[in-house]
C-alpha cells in the first residue's frame, strides 16, 4: 500500500476511534453539567445526513483524522498530542464547527458570538484533535508507544 493512501488510512481510523470515544466522553461530561444540550452517542438521525448521528460523527472524525494525517505526514515526529490539540482547535473547531457548519445549515457564523456556546465546541474539538494526532502516530508508527 502506498505510503499516501496508509496514512489518509490510519489517520481516518484514528479519527473515527477519536470521534466515538474522546470526543463523546467530553461531551457527556459538558451534557451532565449543563454546558450543552448535545446528547452523547446519539442514535436519532443525523439533520446533516439521516443517517444515526454516531454513525456520522465517526465518518466526520475519520475524514478529519485524514487530513491530520496528511498535515502530520507519513511518519510523524514531536509531540502529537500537542500538535494535535492545536488542529483540533483550528480545524474541527473553528474551520468546521463555527464557520462551515454553520454554513452549511444556514446558522449565524461563530454562533452568534455566543462565548457560553463556543467554548463547549472549543474544548471538544480541542480533545478530539489531541486524541487523534495521538492514535495516528501510534499506529503509524507500528504501534509502537514513543
Amino acid at each position: 500500500m502506498g505510503s499516501v493512501l496508509k496514512s489518509l488510512l490510519l489517520g481516518f481510523i484514528a479519527g473515527a476511534i477519536a470521534m466515538v470515544t474522546v470526543h463523546e466522553l467530553i461531551s457527556q461530561w459538558l451534557y451532565i453539567h449543563e454546558y450543552t444540550t448535545r446528547i452523547p452517542w446519539s442514535m436519532e438521525p443525523s439533520t446533516l445526513t439521516g443517517y444515526p448521528q454516531i454513525a456520522t460523527d465517526a465518518v466526520l472524525g475519520g475524514v478529519w483524522g485524514a487530513l491530520f494525517a496528511l498535515i502530520l505526514g507519513a511518519v510523524p515526529r514531536g509531540s502529537m498530542t500537542l500538535r494535535g490539540a492545536l488542529l483540533g482547535l483550528i480545524g474541527p473547531g473553528v474551520l468546521g464547527a463555527l464557520v462551515l457548519m454553520p454554513l452549511v445549515k444556514g446558522e449565524p457564523l461563530f454562533l452568534n458570538q455566543d462565548i457560553n456556546l463556543i467554548w463547549p465546541f472549543l474544548v471538544t474539538a480541542t480533545g478530539f484533535g489531541a486524541v487523534t494526532a495521538w492514535l495516528y502516530g501510534f499506529l503509524s508508527s507500528g504501534c509502537r508507544l514513543p
